[in-house]
């Protein structure tokens, strides 16, 4: 889960402020779960919400896929996003990693933790955000949770549809693949992108049911952390090569391009080991190629990454995000 260190640019909207939610005036929670109640859309095999849980039946012969994810405010997003910022990277976040499955989305659930001192105001808009956005990608939401916190947290949890042939995982790269991403990396977090990113659905159903994806994930916590997660999950190594990959068009040129690229995190891309007679042909898929698809490198049986720029070797640049606890404070 990847993080933007609080570096996100200043947007308009009300912000989270010190006023106090007063549930005699129509601010408890019972007020947020209706605003759920009435827009819920059932459709076959889902009902919900309403009950202490919701009832799911999958379609026959179909697996679901199961993943949560969080918008942590001043983690995620900085402390002055708007409510419908905050939701729409929640939701948009969350749908990348069924993205990686090569997942349809079928069901969503959400939560919202907030302060006390929070409005009510603030809460009905990340609220119908949420909501808003989730009709946008044709996604029911069955269900949820609101309480009080120390600090504005809000979670997501998803089932999808597993794609026709199986789920690629991160466990399955095979030695003689190629390795290959969607879209442009780097910048996402400088430029405000990763406040909105673009869940590559359509481009992982098609990797894993038309060529038939080895591994994939989405590059969430930037390149230079995400990929060494892949090789070690799959036990083999790589050779990237660093001239390869397709920058973000604002990023500079030279070292400090580069270290954005691999490092500053929030692409939400998919990386994908692909046998080379299908990354072949993926390269020539129409939709691929309307949102990008590059081949980055290789797949090797030794463990260990190689990397080369300017045709020589080269370190990987250091980057990338990882959460931690108990480290000091720097």
């Amino acid at each position: 889960m990847a993080a933007s260190r609080q570096r996100a640019p200043r947007r308009a909207g009300a912000k989270l402020s010190s006023e106090r939610v007063d549930g005699s005036k129509g601010g408890g929670e019972e007020a947020l779960h209706a605003i759920f109640q009435s827009a819920c859309r059932g459709g076959k095999g889902r009902q919900g919400p309403g009950d202490d849980c919701a009832r799911i039946v999958p379609p026959r012969g179909r697996a679901l896929l199961w993943t949560t994810d969080q918008v942590a405010l001043g983690v995620h997003a900085r402390r002055d996003a708007t409510p419908e910022q905050l939701a729409v990277k929640l939701l948009r976040r969350s749908l990348s990693d069924l993205a990686a499955a090569g997942a349809k989305p079928w069901a969503a659930s959400w939560t919202i933790a907030a302060p006390r001192r929070t409005p009510f105001a603030v809460l009905e808009r990340l609220a119908h955000a949420f909501l808003a956005e989730a009709r946008d990608f044709d996604l029911p939401v069955v269900g949820g949770d609101a309480s009080c916190a120390g600090a504005l947290v809000l979670s997501c949890s998803l089932l999808g549809l597993e794609a026709r042939g199986g789920t690629p995982g991160r466990a399955g790269a095979r030695a003689g693949d190629l390795l290959c991403v969607t879209g442009r990396l780097g910048g996402a977090v400088s430029s405000g992108r990763h406040l909105r990113p673009e869940p590559r659905l359509a481009e992982g159903r098609r990797l894993a049911e038309r060529y038939d994806a080895h591994a994939m994930m989405d590059l969430s916590d930037g390149l230079a952390k995400d990929l060494p997660r892949l090789l070690a999950r799959s036990g083999v190594g790589a050779a990237l090569d660093l001239d390869a990959l397709p920058r973000a068009l604002e990023l500079p040129a030279g070292a400090r391009g580069l270290a954005s690229a691999v490092g500053e995190g929030e692409d939400y891309e998919l990386l994908v080991a692909l046998a080379p007679k299908q990354a072949e042909r993926a390269l020539r898929d129409s939709v691929l190629k309307q949102c990008g698809f590059t081949v980055i490198g290789s797949v090797r049986a030794r463990r260990g990454l190689r990397c080369r720029l300017d045709g020589k070797p080269a370190a990987m640049p250091v980057g990338g995000w990882e959460h931690a606890w108990g480290a000091k404070r720097r």
